[in-house]
This record gives structure tokens, C-alpha cells and sequence, in this order.
């Protein structure tokens, strides 16, 4: 065909609109369809001056807009292009899950990870190199790379907004009414509230698990007391003497105590002493706000003599400190409205023979077809470890030590061992392949602390980007620099070190495949200092767990030995980490063991609700 007939034989601009005479960017060019081999070089009548080339751009960048491409529409003639209409505005495409994330699969071109390994490593695909990355295969729609809006309900919000106008308050619920989520809530908006004073906002909990949790530190610890067996003045005196413990009183604005209910009595009234002691004020605890939260009908406060446990509720100065108690009543963890009954009826120890005969026919076995087992949740730590190592005997692969490396401010040995020893990660993790593993911490929306997986392989972070899937799976694939959310690269990382690769189970039935890498967990006060911290793989063996360890937790599939439990509430917190009753198997259920302190049941009663 030759130019005339393909009508690309010349390009000419219409001026006779816009001006009499065209620019000299404009004069007719030749135009050859296939572009020769070599241009000759510009004539010196080509050039330009500075002014005209100016226009010239200006000029080609309105042709681009305003005149369709040719290499996808069909060139019209200069007859036509008087008459044709202008070209119709490109609408913008969305992604068919802009609005729903379930929908969404990310556009294969603009993916590096997409292209065939095997034309990576043949050198087929030329890139900048970079560092290798971890690899995560899903048979579910991958998580957003944001943490899960937070949507709170009525009565938590009403809760958090008299926290913001400065009340001192408390509030409980049975287990899975989402009171760790509203905490957190609280601490997010409290901090910022104080936000010119970074140690404003103290964070504390009864026991060194929970302060973990919301990283915080323990209540002995914030208030430097100690063991706290003095008097209220003699601890006072002692604080004094400390420039760290004794400023920390001063400039706390907010306290906030999680887990009370293993708080003493009576070493709540010694903090609120101290507290007007050392800041010379009346008021309980020196005027500072006090957030308080809690189950009293879960673990009780660790006494000599069981039968004389002084609850915090029962302090001499609970009701003037604490203006306001309330109770949530939506349960979040269970959905199963006869579960929520049951839980119920067993929190306050008065079951009824329709539960008791639900509870007795969880005895049967269930099994699962990814592999998994149930968590088995034992009351004391011995049952737990041997449980755990008797299940890995059975493993017949080699075992992988992985050993924490550990710091902190604290030097004494004793203190700061056993701040170390409340934290859920151990000082050696042994794993093996096909091991069953529970994550102990939040990566995204869809791996979180509580999510139950098996090592399928190790592998060396450095060399696993670039290979295949585990066993050949397939699936939408995402790349992760490392699990750890504190550092780039994991502190304890050794060259040639090899880490677990796991496969969890999503509560949706999908499976992701992560390698997993060491993250860091501390023991952080008010002021930024760290008193203890550990960097080791954020996985515990998920054979067994202990109830005392449990207690927070949320469990899709749980095993529990009643005739095992012998602390009041013990029953209730174990069972009550099950999300479903298919979920369920409850061994030797015995009703007797189901028991709720009476003073507990007596004082909840006075508890407000939001609607009240």
C-alpha cells in the first residue's frame, strides 16, 4: 500500500481557527509509517529559536490531547476530520474491589513477583537488583497492607468518650466482649490527648503477660514499689529515693490498670496512698484519672490463703477513686447465641441442665482436614511442656534451635529474668517440621495473634524469594521484607541462618504460607525506657498452652481436661477461648467445677450498663 492509500503519507495542522498563518512547527512534515533505519542529521535551517521551540512543545502537547492515537484508531481524512465528533472522555476504570477488598486481584503487570521464576533465574527478565523478600502464598484474597478499621459499639464508644472527658472509670464483661479492642482504643485516643507529654498516659497491667499485651509494664513495676509488702509511707520513702520511680508519679496524668481482678485489695489502697503521698494531694492516687478494666469471674488475685483473697473492688478507696463501673454486654468472640448462653451461665456458676448436657456431649473427638489439632489447655506449665515435647518426639525430621537474644535496662539477674519469663516467647524455641505452631503476634488483618499453622520446611530468607512455592501450591503471592514490625533486618539474623517456613489456617478455610522471622517484644515505660526486651520468632508450639497463658487469647479450635482445673474460674476462662462449639471438645466435664466466687456475683450486680 503506499502512502496516499494508507492516508499517512503527510501530517498537516489545521490553523485557519486559530490563526491566519501557521507557526513554523506546523509546515507540512514527511511522514513515513516505517521510520528509517538512520534520520539524516537536522540542516542548519532547522534550527530554532529558544521562543519557538517553547511553542512548538506547547503545541505537540495539545495534539496529544486532542488527537486520537494512531496506532489505535483510524486515520481520517482531512474532509472527515472537519465533520467527526470529538473524541469521547476515557472513564476512569476502579478496581472491581475498590469498595470490596474480597473482589480485588492486583493487576499482574505492574507485579514484578508475577513474572515465571524459572525466566528470573535463567536471566530472562533484567532488573535493579534488590534484597531478597519473603514470600507469602494465598488460597484466600490477600490481607489489606493497613490494620483493620476498628469499629466500636455503642457502649464502647459511650465508655471511651467519658475516658476522653477525664473520668476515672472501670469497666468488665464476659470474655469476648471485646475489652482489650476498647483498651487499646483508649490508649490511642488518651496518648493523644496528652500528646505534648509522651509520659502523661501510664500503661500497666496486674501480671506481666497482660502488660506485655498492651505494651506496657506491670503495675509493681510503673509504681517502683517492689515486692509491695511495706507499709504505704515506708514504699513512699522508697520511691523517693528513686529520681525515675518518683518522677514517674509526678507526671503521670492517666493510669491504666488491665487485668485488675489479680490485683489485691489491698495493694490497690497502698498504690492510692502512694499516690497522695508523693504528688501531696487528697485525692486517691494524687488526682490522677484512673482507666481501669477487667473480669473478676476470670483468675483471681494470687494469694497465701485462697479462701481469704481480698478482690480490688472490695479496696477502701474503689468508690472514690472510680466514679463510674459498667459492664459490656455484646459478645464479639462467639456467634452462636446457645454458646453465649452457656459461657454465660457458667461465668456466674449457675448452670442449667440443658448446659450441662451440651457441655457433657463435647466430649467427642473431632478431626480437622488441614491437620491441625486443637489447642489442649492445661492448668499448670508441666502438663503444658510435656504435652508439647511428647507430641515432638514424634516428629521424625531434624529439630531447629532458635535462641532469643534478650536486653533491657535492668541489670539485676533476678528482676529481669523474670520480667522475661512473662513474655509469651521463649528464650529457646525447638521446632521441627510438621510442627504445630500458634503466632503470638498481629502481622496484618488476617494473621494475628491466636493463628494456628505447621511448619512445612526451613529456608534461608536470603535465597527464599526466589523460590517455588511450598510444595508447588499456587496462588496470588505477596512479597514482605520481614514479619518482624520493629527492624529491617531481624537483630538475631545470622548469615546462612534458616527460618520456619509456615502454612496457617484461616478462619475462612484459606491457607497462607509465610516465613517467619524474628520480631522483637519489650517491657517499655512511660518515658521510652525499655526495661526488658527479647527479639526471637513470634511462635510458641500450639500442642498445649496453659490457661493462665490462654486468658486473652482467642481460639478457633480448643481441648480441655476439666478434671484437671482446680482454681475458681479456671473453667470459665479456658472454655471461654473457643469461638464456636464445633470448635469445642471438653474432656471429664464436671458441673462442681464450674464455680464463681460469691462476692464476685454478688458485686456484679451493681455493675451500670451503657443504657442505664
Amino acid at each position: 500500500m503506499s502512502k496516499a492509500q494508507s492516508g499517512l503519507g503527510s501530517v498537516k495542522r489545521d490553523w485557519s481557527i486559530t490563526s491566519s498563518n501557521p507557526p513554523k512547527s506546523s509546515q507540512e512534515l514527511p511522514w513515513d509509517p516505517t521510520p528509517p533505519k538512520q534520520a539524516p542529521p537536522p540542516s542548519s535551517s532547522a534550527a530554532l529559536t529558544g521562543r519557538e521551540k517553547r511553542l512548538r512543545d506547547i503545541q505537540n502537547a495539545l495534539d496529544n490531547r486532542s488527537t486520537p492515537a494512531v496506532t489505535q484508531q483510524k486515520r481520517l481524512s482531512d474532509s472527515d476530520a472537519s465533520q467527526a465528533a470529538p473524541p469521547a472522555k476515557k472513564k476512569r476504570q476502579l478496581p472491581p474491589g475498590y469498595r470490596n477488598n474480597d473482589e480485588y486481584v492486583p493487576p499482574k503487570h505492574e507485579r514484578d513477583d508475577d513474572h515465571d521464576p524459572a525466566a528470573w533465574r535463567s536471566g530472562a527478565f533484567s532488573t535493579v537488583s534488590r534484597p531478597a523478600l519473603a514470600k507469602s502464598t494465598y488460597t484466600a484474597p490477600p490481607p489489606s497492607k493497613k490494620p483493620a478499621a476498628v469499629f466500636l459499639s455503642q457502649e464502647q464508644n459511650q465508655i471511651l468518650k467519658l475516658a476522653q472527658e477525664g473520668h476515672s472509670l472501670f469497666y468488665t464483661g464476659s470474655a469476648g466482649t471485646g475489652k482489650s479492642v476498647l483498651l487499646r482504643e483508649i490508649i490511642k485516643s488518651l496518648k493523644k490527648k496528652h500528646s505534648k507529654a509522651a509520659d502523661a498516659v501510664a500503661i500497666t497491667a496486674s501480671t506481666g503477660i497482660a502488660a506485655c499485651n498492651i505494651g506496657g509494664v506491670t503495675i509493681h513495676s510503673f509504681a517502683g514499689i517492689g515486692l509491695g509488702i511495706e507499709s504505704a509511707e515506708e514504699l513512699a520513702q522508697k520511691i523517693r529515693k528513686n529520681k525515675k520511680s518518683s518522677t514517674r508519679w509526678l507526671r503521670t496524668k492517666v493510669l491504666i490498670i488491665d487485668e485488675v481482678s489479680m490485683l489485691d485489695g489491698d495493694l490497690f489502697d497502698k498504690l492510692s496512698r502512694i499516690g497522695s503521698i508523693l504528688r501531696k494531694k487528697l485525692e486517691p492516687f494524687g488526682g490522677i484519672q484512673l482507666i481501669v478494666t477487667g473480669d473478676f469471674f476470670q483468675l483471681p488475685p494470687v494469694t497465701k490463703n485462697s479462701s481469704n483473697v481480698k478482690f480490688a473492688f472490695e479496696a477502701d478507696l474503689w468508690k472514690q477513686a472510680i466514679s463510674r463501673t459498667f459492664n459490656l454486654t455484646k459478645v464479639f468472640r462467639q456467634h452462636d447465641q446457645e454458646f453465649v448462653d452457656m459461657l454465660n451461665e457458667m461465668r456466674f456458676g449457675t448452670l442449667s441442665r440443658k448446659s450441662i448436657d451440651k457441655f457433657r456431649s463435647l466430649s467427642r473427638p473431632i478431626h480437622y482436614d488441614d491437620g491441625l489439632g486443637a489447642t489442649e489447655l492445661f492448668p499448670l506449665r508441666g502438663d503444658v511442656d510435656r504435652s508439647n515435647s511428647g507430641r515432638m518426639s514424634r516428629l521424625n525430621t531434624p529439630p531447629q534451635t532458635f535462641k532469643a537474644v534478650d536486653g533491657g535496662t535492668i541489670q539485676d539477674p533476678g528482676q529481669r529474668d523474670k520480667m522475661l519469663s512473662n513474655f509469651m516467647c521463649t528464650e529457646l524455641l525447638t521446632l521441627r517440621q510438621d510442627a504445630q505452631v500458634m503466632l503470638i503476634k498481629n502481622l496484618d488483618d488476617t494473621l494475628v495473634n491466636g493463628s494456628m499453622g505447621r511448619v512445612v520446611r526451613f529456608c534461608d530468607p536470603t535465597t527464599y524469594g526466589t523460590d517455588r512455592d511450598v510444595e508447588g501450591s499456587e496462588g496470588q503471592v505477596e512479597t514482605l521484607a520481614s514479619t518482624s514490625s520493629t527492624a529491617k533486618k531481624p537483630p538475631s539474623a545470622a548469615p546462612g541462618m534458616q527460618y520456619p517456613v509456615v502454612e496457617f489456617s484461616l478462619p475462612n478455610g484459606g491457607k497462607r504460607t509465610l516465613l517467619i522471622t524474628p520480631d522483637s517484644f519489650k517491657v517499655e515505660l512511660p518515658t521510652g525506657e525499655v526495661q526488658a526486651s527479647r527479639t526471637q520468632l513470634p511462635l510458641i508450639l500450639a500442642w498445649a498452652m496453659s490457661i493462665h497463658k490462654s486468658q486473652g487469647q482467642t481460639l478457633d479450635r480448643v481441648k480441655v481436661d476439666l478434671g484437671k482445673v482446680f482454681e475458681k474460674g479456671q473453667a470459665y476462662v479456658a472454655l471461654s477461648r473457643a469461638t464456636s462449639l464445633d470448635g469445642l471438645q471438653v474432656l471429664n466435664f464436671d458441673e462442681k467445677k464450674v464455680q464463681a466466687h460469691p462476692k464476685v456475683a454478688a458485686w456484679s450486680k451493681t455493675l451500670e450498663t451503657v443504657s442505664d
